[in-house]
């Protein structure tokens, strides 16, 4: 994360859930390639198993509650990270899954009430991370994101908490 205000193109996955084992299937456990885990990623999922073949640079993923509960598993981390996403904008995340992203760097925003909040795939995005607001461009509305804490936002500017810790 380089700035405080991300934006992106909405990329939907709107389902509750989603566990790390559907983000990326335990069996390629021994694939460790960011460019090889992220054509994998979403394969266990019904309905979005083309998703890691697709062009997802610079967009927003959107998805419900629970998102990543489950495993430690990095590559459901990683995945994200070599497709480029910008963050992923969420009702609520899997505590593991979320310590592993901010770790990496992965820009988690939680929006509790996000599957009440108008978003359509491609619609244009943009986070004010400071401000803690969600804004849907294409449909001129937006919404309060819970507040990201100071820690947080720190490893995010630096990319990570590996990144971090080599600056100080």
């Amino acid at each position: 994360m380089s700035s405080e205000i991300i934006d992106g193109k909405a990329r939907r996955v709107l389902v509750d859930d989603i566990d790390t084992d559907q983000i990326f299937h335990q069996s390629l456990l021994t694939i460790h390639d960011p460019e090889k885990i992220k054509t994998h990623i979403f394969g266990n999922l019904d309905g979005y198993r083309d998703f890691g073949k697709e062009d997802n640079i610079g967009k927003i993923l959107i998805v419900g509650k629970n998102f990543g509960k489950g495993s430690t598993r990095q590559q459901a981390v990683t995945g994200f990270i070599a497709h480029k996403i910008k963050a992923i904008v969420g009702a609520s995340f899997g505590p593991i899954y979320y310590s592993n992203a901010v770790n990496t760097g992965l820009l988690l925003v939680e929006v509790p009430d996000i599957t009440n909040f108008s978003i359509e795939e491609n619609d244009e995005l943009e986070i004010d991370v400071i401000q803690s607001v969600l804004t849907n461009k294409t449909q001129g509305t937006n919404i309060k994101c819970k507040k990201i804490p100071i820690p947080v936002l720190d490893i995010m500017k630096t990319g990570g908490l590996m990144n971090l810790g080599d600056r100080l």
